[in-house]
């Protein structure tokens, strides 16, 4: 039995239901605000990009920045690695 709960996140002034389990709320939500204000940075730019381009964009910065984390030595955990990846399948069930 799913005990997942409904979520909203706003990303540049949209709004996204999302479900998740109620122990993974508090990830879902830091991970939306940390592409928020990634997606703002980049829009605060003042270069007129599309929101979808923005997206990509920060997508493509937030995995540069965990390739770089990998190359220095950091280790990510497999519950960290875990936890990225249900949050990219959230989003993109949330996008479809």
């Amino acid at each position: 039995m799913s005990t997942r709960e409904a979520v909203t996140v706003n990303i540049l002034d949209r709004e996204y239901k999302l479900a998740c389990e109620p122990d993974e709320r508090r990830q879902l939500l830091d991970a939306a605000d940390y592409l928020d204000k990634n997606m703002r940075e980049l829009r605060s730019q003042g270069n007129m990009l599309s929101t979808e381009r923005v997206a990509v964009l920060a997508g493509l910065n937030i995995a540069n920045e965990l390739l770089k984390n990998q190359e220095s030595g950091t280790s990510f955990s497999t519950e960290v690695g875990d936890r990225i990846r249900l949050m990219r399948e959230k989003l993109d069930q949330s996008l479809e």
